[in-house]
């Protein structure tokens, strides 16, 4: 039985890989999204308990993508999701727009931290 279900997104298939060994370890349900579309597209298939998202991607980034899906739960009409953002580095606006939606980690990621973050948020 898993702790709740995750989605990751990141354009980097190594970080992507990372963090989802790392969390089904810890005994979480991870779905892997490597861009807005995939991510979207997970989206509209399960339900999630958390969302950790890198912030700097090709095409929508990962504040738009998470504004997005939080605004397709606010029109269905259910609760915001916790959000951790992952970034290596974000310019100012994004960072404040990001810390609007949920916490930041910057990379290199502390993976103690990280772990610590999510069972927080579940």
């Amino acid at each position: 039985m898993a702790f709740g279900r995750i989605l990751i997104i990141d354009d980097d298939p190594l970080v992507l890989r990372t963090f989802q060994k790392v969390l089904i370890n810890e005994g979480y349900e991870v779905i892997p999204a490597s861009s807005y579309e995939s991510a979207l597209e997970s989206f509209s298939k399960y339900e999630f308990d958390l969302v950790l998202s890198d912030i700097r991607m090709p095409g929508k980034n990962g504040v738009e993508t998470v504004a997005e899906i939080q605004t397709k739960l606010k029109d269905a009409g259910k609760a915001d999701l916790p959000i951790i953002f992952i970034t290596g580095y974000a310019d100012y606006g994004q960072e404040i727009h990001a810390r609007f939606h949920g916490e930041i980690l910057t990379k290199p990621i502390d993976i103690q931290r990280l772990l610590s973050s999510v069972r927080d948020y579940l």
